[in-house]
């Protein structure tokens, strides 16, 4: 292999080829090595942190990152930990922040780290919460031609991390054909798991630039009570279908009231880490979709008791946790309005956000690069952080005002009858949770974000001058 000096004077391509030659013999020392030579291919200094902080993790013998990377690197063949590097590290974290900079030099804005791409609403189930149940299921979705348009403009942007969802993906048609055409691009699949087959499996891991998430929401009595009876044995037959694949497997949870001690306990996460998951995602339910269910949304203090056990798991278990709302002091608050990501839907509309269901741009008509400066993106981004405790990041649930200012201030279209509802009808249920959240909120902000509070404001005033300079312009 050439030496350091060497690689910081070879082009990108050859830089990767390097370490991907690496990769083939890949080990924890080797990884460490190669921590230090990423710190050597940017000159950005956020990169240049997160790079050290995965090295501290790496070299500390207990830490449970140290564990979840030694899972990755025994249970992936050699050829998918080439493809997992090159599309997920190289081009999803190295390669687009460059592009994303560039962009932004020329269009006054940085495109988002990632998109979410719902390329149909069509579903075999009706799972009792879901956020889509608005939609109209005869819709014919997104075409091929489009999505293939869409995802051109995300890799000249810099986007290349997609999430998909629905819907069900698996019923999409052109769902491996579209993966297998943008090999730079890694994406995370979201799935019920009812539809997987064995040959999807395999192809899936053939491509190598995709994970399948299966939404499960704890045992067999919370998933079926929430998706149908028997599907939750279906999911874990179609887990043990994609680990036998050697498919990166994740796993979400709807978390809800209902549910929240099981999805969060001990045997749950050390269950799905046996059935194979690498990843644990948690979404707070929002009553966004036009049928509104209060009982359903976990109170305050169901929402902290989350946030202490995953505060807990990270530490000690090998899986990779996001808790979306509870993890708003590591992002700054809110990420959507392609902040840090944003939503096309089956119809085609850009939304702010998976849960925000307005939107005054559709992609048939034009750009992502247009959609994404538009009017209604940039206030958003303008209002950002939606509050300086970033524990209440949300401007749905935890600052609805917000929302509705927006929505005053550019009348922008609802995407589904009935979306309007929580900003109109039901406003004084969501103004009430949302203050009954922040009483509690705000005493553990104060006593355990110290470390953060302070910087975070100071930040957020900067982002919030240097948004509103933009739109001026």
């Amino acid at each position: 292999m050439k030496g350091i000096s060497d690689l910081k004077r070879a082009g990108a391509e050859e830089v990767v080829n390097q370490i991907c030659r690496l990769l083939g013999g890949v080990s924890l020392e080797r990884m460490i090595q190669l921590t230090h030579l990423g710190e050597l291919l940017t000159h950005d200094p956020e990169i240049k942190r997160v790079v050290r902080g995965v090295r501290s993790y790496l070299q500390d013998e207990n830490h449970s990152a140290r564990r979840l990377f030694a899972r990755v690197m025994e249970y992936l063949p050699r050829e998918n930990r080439e493809k997992l590097f090159k599309s997920l590290f190289l081009h999803g974290f190295f390669l687009s922040k460059r592009k994303r900079e560039e962009f932004a030099k020329e269009n006054g804005y940085e495109p988002p780290l990632l998109m979410i791409l719902s390329p149909s609403w069509q579903c075999n189930l009706r799972c009792k919460g879901c956020y889509t149940l608005g939609y109209a299921r005869t819709s014919k979705g997104l075409s091929k031609e489009v999505v293939e348009r869409i995802l051109g403009e995300c890799e000249e942007m810099g986007i290349f991390f997609v999430t998909i969802l629905g819907g069900e993906p698996l019923m999409w048609p052109h769902l491996l054909d579209v993966i297998g055409s943008h090999p730079n691009i890694f994406f995370q699949v979201y799935t019920n798991g009812t539809l997987l087959t064995e040959e999807i499996a395999r192809e899936l891991s053939r491509l190598g630039n995709a994970a399948l998430v299966f939404s499960i929401e704890g045992g067999e009595e919370e998933t079926d009570s929430w998706r149908g009876k028997g599907v939750y044995a279906k999911i874990m037959h179609a887990m043990d279908l994609a680990r036998e694949a050697r498919l990166i497997i994740g796993t979400s949870a709807t978390v809800t009231s209902q549910n929240v001690e099981v999805v969060s306990s001990d045997d749950f996460l050390d269950f799905m880490i046996s059935k194979g998951s690498l990843a644990q995602m948690y979404f707070l339910y929002l009553p966004v979709n036009g049928k509104a269910d209060f009982s359903l949304m976990v109170t305050p203090e169901q929402r902290d008791l989350l946030r202490r056990r995953v505060l807990t798991a990270r530490r000690t278990k090998p899986i990779f946790i996001v808790d979306f709302w509870n993890d708003g002091p590591y992002v700054d608050g809110c990420i959507a309005g392609g902040r840090s990501y944003f939503h096309v839907n089956a119809n085609g509309d850009v939304e702010p956000c998976v849960y925000t269901h307005i939107a005054v741009d559709n992609i048939h008509e034009t750009s992502l690069k247009k959609a994404l400066n538009s009017e209604l993106f940039r206030a958003i981004r303008a209002r950002q952080p939606h509050n300086r405790n970033h524990l209440r990041p949300c401007m749905i649930i935890d600052n609805p005002h917000v929302m509705r200012e927006i929505i005053e201030e550019l009348h922008p279209r609802f995407t589904h009858p009935g979306a309007e509802e929580i900003y109109t009808r039901l406003k004084d249920k969501m103004d009430e949770y949302a203050a009954r959240y922040a009483r509690l909120a705000d005493e553990i902000w104060k006593k355990e974000y110290s470390w953060c509070w302070a910087s975070c404001a100071k930040e957020g005033e900067e982002s919030r001058k240097e948004e509103a300079v933009v739109t001026a312009n």
